[in-house]
């Protein structure tokens, strides 16, 4: 009977910390989808509860030899309190399926996040109609405050 109510109590537990777990750190879906526009400037501001993100991009069109790319510029403004921001850039097709991805900034576990300018040549690949992004977000832990005794 004790091994039934052991048993209970660990699956409780686990329940428990997955939901922790899932409060602490976020996955956010494709947000802010923009479609391409060829050879001319593009501005807009992507905007979420984690982050501002001011940009700028030119999707230069090239010749047969080289491929097409998208010249990106941005001012990030972080929300304070974040331990980790990773923000990344997809390249969709018509039908929505991601073609590509670019890390637009990640500073590194435990650097936490502070205001950036971001500049990346990205490479587009053939059928990319659209852009958009994606973010994962974590705040900082409560840490303990250690006492003197």
């Amino acid at each position: 009977m004790t091994s039934a109510y052991r048993l209970i109590g660990l699956i409780l537990m686990l329940v428990g910390m997955g939901t922790l777990f899932s409060c602490a750190a976020k996955t956010v879906p494709l947000e802010h989808q923009t479609p391409l526009v060829k050879n001319q400037p593009y501005e807009a501001t992507q905007q979420n509860m984690d982050y501002q993100l001011a940009y700028r991009y030119v999707f230069v069109k090239s010749g047969v030899a080289e491929p097409d790319r998208i010249e990106f510029t941005g001012k990030l403004t972080p929300r304070r309190g974040l331990e980790t921001l990773a923000i990344r850039l997809h390249l969709l097709d018509a039908a929505g399926k991601m073609l590509a991805t670019q890390v637009l900034y990640a500073p590194g576990a435990g650097q936490g996040a502070g205001r950036s300018t971001i500049n990346r040549n990205i490479e587009v690949p053939p059928g990319a109609v659209t852009l958009a992004f994606s973010h994962f977000a974590q705040d900082y832990a409560a840490r303990p405050i250690l006492r003197r005794r």
